[in-house]
Formats: C-alpha cells, sequence, structure tokens
C-alpha cells in the first residue's frame, strides 16, 4: 500500500453523468405533480370522499419510495457502482439506458394520445344517444354507472300515466303512402251523349287498299271538291291520288263552311288509320280550304302533337299546301325562346282584348309548351278554334302534360255573360243582344241547350284507337263518328281487345329466336347476307345507352370486317337520339334518304310519326314492351303502299312473352318465323371478337 494515503477517509463523490442528471429532475417535477394533486384533492365539504385512484397510488411501493427519496439514492448508488470502474463500458451502458427511455417515453406518449381519443369517441357518443351510456369506455374514465344526470323535476301524476313521444326512445312510424286507386268511371249519361259504348262498336270499317284519284273525288252537291290553287299544290309534292283514309275523310270535311249555322251539329271522327296512311293529309287538305275563306285573322286550326320532329314534319306540309292561301302558319314547341314564340303568337301583349289578338291561322304545337302559353301570353285565345286536331292521339290522351286536354276544352268556349233576367218580359226586345244570344241556345227541335252551340270540331287520329271510354269521355265528344282503316284481309280482332290495331297491307313481319349471346352476331348476319339484305334499315333499341353501344360494336366490326377481307363496301351507322340538335337530326335523316347512311339506331323517340319513305326494313333489336309500340315502330316502314320487312330479335327467354303478346292482339299468325344456323354466323366470328375487345376497352378507358 503506498504511504500518505489515508485510508479511512471517505472517497470524493464524482460528478453525476447528464443522462441522471435529466432522470433526477424528471422525478423531482413527478413528485411535484402527486403534492398538487394531493394538495387539490384535499376535502372541501363534509361529503368529500378520497379519490381511489391517488390512494391505490400512495399505498404502491414506488410512490413509498420516491416521496421518501429512498428511491433517488438506490438509483444514485447504482449508477456510482457503474462510474467507479465496476463495468468498463460504462457510459455505454449510460447511452443504452437513456435511449430505452426515450423509447419507452414515445410508446407511453402513444399510448396516452390513443387513450384520449378513445374518450373523445365515446364522450361524443354518449352525446349522440343521450342516454348516458359509455359505449366504449376507455382505462381509467368514468363508468357509465357513475356518469351524474341531471336532476329534472319530477312530473305529475295525470303526466306519468299519458305516454309522451319525448321520452319514447324510437321516433314515431311514417305515415305510409296512400294507396293508388283507380279513378272513377264516367257517368253513364256521359257516355251516351258521346256515343260510347256502342259507337265503337258500330265503327265504319274502311278498306285499306282504298284508292281514289284527285279527278275522281266526288261530293254530294259540288261540282268542283277541291280549289284549283290545292290541286296545284298536291301535284307539285307529288300527290297523284288520295289513299283510304284521305278518300274517306275528304268528302265529309270539305263539305263545312268556315262558320257554321248556329243549328247545324257539326260531328267530332276518331280515326284508326295504319302508320304511313296519309293521315296528315286527310286533316291538312279540309283545313286550308275551309280557312281560306277568312277575312280577319283568328287562330282558327290547333293541331297537337307529342314531339318536336312531329311538328317541324307535319309543319313542311301544311305550308307546301297553304301557297297562295295568305294563311299564317306557326309552331310552338320549346326550341326558342319563349318571349320569341310570344311575338310569332300576338299582335298585341299590352291592350287586354277580350277577343284576343292572334297573328296565326294555324299553330302547330307540342301539350307542354302550349300550355305555357295559354296561362302567361295576354291576348292569346282559343275562343275562334273551328279545328282542334290531335294527332297520334293513343300517346296524347295517356300522358296528362299538365291536364292539358280538359284546359284546352275550357279555353274554346268564349267569355260569354249568362242571360239577363230582361229577356224573360214579354214582348221580347229583338233588337237587344239577349235576345239575340239567347235565340242561339234554342236548338233546332226548339229546345233550350245548355251553352252556346260550339263550332269547334275535333278530328282524333291514332294507329291504335283506344276503346277505354273514360279517356274518350275526357274529350267531350259532340255526335261522334268512329272510323276503322284497315285490311280487308286482316284478322277480325276481338271486340274484348282494349285497342283496335291497324297495319299496313304491303308489311311483311318476321321473327328470330336467337340466343342471347349470339343476337349481335345475328343482326350482323341480316345485314351482309344476300338473302336478306337488310339495307337502309331503322335498328330499334330498348334505350339510348343500349343504342350508343351498339353503335359502337357495328362500327368496330364494320372496320374489322373490311380489313379482313370480308369484301363489299364499309356500311355507314348512325345513332338518332333525342340529344341531337334539331339540325343535325335533319342532315341525317336526309343522309338517310340519300343512301349515304345505312343504319340508324335509335330508341322508340323516331318510332312515332316521323315519315321517312326510304325504310325499306325495321329491325326490333329489343323487342317492344306491348304491342302498340310494336305497331308503330313497324309502321315505319311499307308507308304509303310501298313494301316494307319488319324485323324482331327474340332472345329465348322472352320468346313466350311476345307471343303471347301477338296472340292476345289476334297477330300471331301475321308474323312468320326465320331459322338461322350457327354455322352462317361462322365467317363474321373473327371481326366480331375484335370488334367485341375493342368495345371493352372503348368503354374501360372512358
Amino acid at each position: 500500500m503506498a504511504a500518505g494515503i489515508d485510508i479511512s477517509a471517505p472517497p470524493k463523490k464524482k460528478n453525476k453523468p447528464e443522462s441522471q442528471k435529466r432522470r433526477d429532475k424528471k422525478k423531482t417535477e413527478k413528485r411535484r405533480k402527486i403534492q398538487k394533486a394531493k394538495r387539490a384533492a384535499a376535502p372541501k365539504n363534509k361529503d368529500w370522499k378520497p379519490d381511489p385512484v391517488l390512494e391505490a397510488l400512495k399505498q404502491s411501493t414506488i410512490f413509498q419510495k420516491v416521496d421518501s427519496g429512498q428511491y433517488s439514492k438506490e438509483r444514485s448508488q447504482t449508477y456510482e457502482e457503474d462510474d467507479t470502474g465496476t463495468g468498463s463500458d460504462a457510459l455505454t451502458n449510460a447511452q443504452v439506458l437513456g435511449d430505452k427511455e426515450k423509447k419507452q417515453k414515445e410508446r407511453r406518449e402513444k399510448r396516452e394520445r390513443r387513450q384520449r381519443k378513445e374518450e373523445r369517441k365515446a364522450r361524443r357518443e354518449v352525446a349522440i344517444t343521450k342516454m348516458g351510456i359509455d359505449m366504449r369506455p376507455a382505462e381509467g374514465t368514468m363508468a357509465a354507472e357513475e356518469i351524474p344526470e341531471p336532476e329534472q323535476a319530477e312530473e305529475p301524476e295525470e303526466n306519468k300515466s299519458a305516454p309522451s313521444l319525448e321520452r319514447s326512445p324510437t321516433p314515431p312510424p311514417l305515415v305510409p303512402f296512400p294507396l293508388p286507386r283507380s279513378a272513377p268511371a264516367p257517368d253513364t249519361s256521359v257516355l251516351a251523349r258521346q256515343g260510347l259504348p256502342k259507337g265503337l262498336e258500330d265503327a265504319t270499317f274502311i278498306d285499306q287498299s282504298l284508292r281514289v284519284e284527285i279527278e275522281g273525288l266526288q261530293v254530294e252537291g259540288q261540282d268542283q271538291v277541291l280549289s284549283v290553287n290545292m290541286r296545284r299544290r298536291l301535284k307539285d309534292i307529288g300527290v297523284k291520288d288520295f289513299f283510304a283514309v284521305q278518300a274517306a275523310m275528304l268528302p265529309r270535311l270539305l263539305p263545312l263552311q268556315l262558320i257554321p249555322s248556329p243549328y247545324s251539329s257539326l260531328p267530332d271522327y276518331l280515326i284508326s288509320a295504319p302508320t304511313g296512311s296519309g293521315k296528315t293529309l286527310a286533316y291538312a287538305i279540309p283545313i286550308i280550304e275551309i280557312l281560306s275563306q277568312r277575312t280577319v285573322c283568328r287562330l282558327r286550326a290547333l293541331i297537337v302533337l307529342p314531339t318536336r320532329d312531329l311538328v317541324f314534319q307535319v309543319r313542311e306540309t301544311m305550308e307546301a299546301l297553304s301557297k297562295g292561301t295568305g294563311l299564317t302558319i306557326g309552331t310552338v314547341t320549346g326550341q326558342h325562346s319563349f318571349a320569341q314564340e310570344r311575338k310569332q303568337l300576338v299582335a298585341d301583349l299590352e291592350t287586354p282584348l277580350l277577343g284576343g289578338s292572334s297573328k296565326l291561322d294555324i299553330l302547330i304545337a307540342t301539350p307542354g309548351r302550349l300550355m305555357d302559353h295559354l296561362d302567361s301570353t295576354p291576348n292569346f285565345t282559343l275562343q275562334h278554334l273551328r279545328f282542334l286536331v290531335i294527332d297520334e292521339a293513343d300517346r296524347l290522351l295517356n300522358q296528362s302534360f299538365q291536364n292539358w286536354l280538359t284546359q284546352v276544352l275550357a279555353y274554346t268556349r268564349p267569355p260569354v255573360e249568362p242571360i239577363p233576367p230582361s229577356f224573360k218580359r214579354k214582348p221580347h226586345d229583338t233588337v237587344s243582344s239577349a235576345f239575340m244570344e239567347a235565340c242561339s241556345l234554342i236548338d233546332k227541335d226548339g229546345e233550350w241547350c245548355d251553352s252556346s252551340p260550339s263550332i269547334c270540331q275535333k278530328l282524333l287520329f291514332s294507329a291504335t284507337l283506344t276503346r277505354d271510354p273514360s279517356k274518350i269521355a275526357a274529350l267531350s265528344l259532340h255526335h261522334p263518328q268512329y272510323y276503322i282503316v284497315q285490311s280487308s284481309i286482316a284478322p277480325a280482332l276481338p271486340t274484348s281487345v282494349g285497342e283496335q290495331f291497324a297495319l299496313p297491307s304491303s308489311l311483311s313481319e318476321k321473327m328470330l329466336i336467337v340466343p342471347p349471346a349470339l343476337k349481335p352476331l345475328n343482326l350482323i348476319h341480316l345485314v351482309h347476307h344476300s338473302e336478306f339484305n337488310v339495307d337502309r334499315a331503322l335498328v330499334f333499341t330498348k334505350s339510348v345507352e343500349s343504342a350508343a353501344r351498339l353503335v359502337k360494336l357495328l362500327e368496330f366490326f364494320e372496320d374489322a370486317y373490311v380489313l379482313g377481307g370480308g369484301g363489299g363496301k364499309r356500311l355507314a351507322v348512325e345513332q338518332y337520339s333525342g340529344e341531337m340538335k334539331a339540325r343535325d337530326k335533319k342532315q341525317l335523316l336526309a343522309e338517310f334518304g340519300e343512301g349515304n347512311v345505312n343504319l340508324i339506331v335509335c330508341s322508340d323517340l323516331i318510332a312515332r310519326g316521323i315519315d321517312l319513305p326510304s325504310v325499306s326494313h325495321v329491325v326490333s333489336y329489343d323487342i317492344p314492351l306491348d304491342i302498340r309500340k310494336y305497331v308503330h315502330r313497324v309502321g315505319r316502314t311499307a308507308r304509303a303502299g310501298r313494301q316494307g320487312t319488319a324485323w324482331t330479335l327474340i332472345e329465348k327467354q322472352e320468346a313466350l312473352h311476345f307471343k303471347g303478346m301477338l296472340q292476345n292482339a289476334g297477330h300471331l299468325k301475321a308474323v312468320k318465323k326465320v331459322k338461322v344456323r350457327e354455322d352462317d354466323l361462322s365467317q363474321y366470328r373473327e371481326s366480331y371478337e375484335i370488334a367485341m375487345k375493342r368495345l371493352k376497352d372503348y368503354y374501360n378507358h372512358d
């Protein structure tokens, strides 16, 4: 042992490492927090109870050591031993311990954040339910049973016994929608005045093959039926003879006068005629001939149609026939602004006039836009109406359009004041207006009428004549006469059928029953095979989306088929939809008529009234839902005596429904079944698979 060293002297105290200082500082801060919590938990009233969490913490060994300083001394001795050289890597151990504590701190803070998040979520759930139930109690939070509830005032006994919606945990049930109710049946007396139902059962049938030359048209008591100007106009548009519906209606309508006698009974007409049979000329010729006698411009003819396309088509025909007569013709469809249409209809918008102020003799309109002007355009009146034509009547009667029919009929009645009591005096003043008005209320039999006789005649035209008395009763017909144009060789339909249908005699109808996967290939086979040669055709689908998809498929197929050496010219396929502008529609139909477009794919939008003379085939790619839609689809071909063929592609699961629909209408025997073998489709499969792959990529890319 070296001399001069005092063994009994205590060793000098070395400086603590930085890590130890930080730990001691944290312990001190923790101790202060505990003491602060003790002071906060000190009793403030007699009902105070110690916090169970703090009591459990006091009893713990770590707390006692921290509180007395023993824990700090033990940890200090441990580090002092390490610093005196008990281990050669004391500094390394201190760094490891520091990193470990840092990770523990991060984990602890993360756990505390998670606990706080769960507590907030639990509080939100409690607030939402308002029932004081802790949905997910976190550790250390107050249990649901310990949550104090606010004190509520005691309710009276009578309120406790009565049920309260506010205390109900479930909301009251919703009020159910009212059940649909059938419309009340019309009064039998109203039906009797309109000749129903006997008038429908005793309808006059006209042979569809009837033809009458223009020179051969005769009317009793008249040498010249048509004016020279009308004969010239008919020749200009290529009319040489009249079809059945025209030959039947013209002799009945042309002898009428512009202002008939107040004692004459003007009958209303309901005509069922096939599509393409010339219904437009049947009412256009007599309207123009009768109105050309007028001196003052009044709105005397109103033609109501369901679509804009039909309105423009009828206007072209009316304008071609009215050249040289001085009649003004206008349309309201909503294509132009409301203000622009107002200026077209009415001459004076400022001064209220009892008789209105019209700039048109003939108005062609859709129901919705017509109602807008009747409600909002000053001096627009229908009280001078001489003819009310409802074309495509079945569709217009089935759709309400703001209850347009009832309101139009109401506007046709002039605003007449009731007869004053002075008329009952004797002798009567034959000069007074009351006497003149009262005379108009006496019919030819000398009996009083309920109102002045109306000079407005109603003409209803449709390919499907409804037999529902409630729909016809809404028309308020006067002495109605019913006519049905059909082929003499067509099977008679049973009287129990709800509607009477008429189809052209020159129409050939065929159907193909195919598997769903092969339906596109069968359509391609019809278009390309020389046996069928389905060209210049309209293809009908069930929706606009289906039409767009089919057009893309046919375009991709034509590209692959022509490049693959299939031969022949690439067919042009286009879609016709309601979203197209009027200019684009007109251009497409013109190109189709010239032969630049081979196929037009569309939905049922074009199935009504559009006259396309160049259509030789109609293909129902998707079957129609009912016989009415079938009639209007196939009626796009075989128009005006031309030959035409209608094809229907039927999936196997649809065959029963389609045949049943035709059977119920008595028309099943007229549709011939055609079979196509799968071997005949093999030449198109390669191009078809390429087209399907391109179609899939096209829609996936979009």
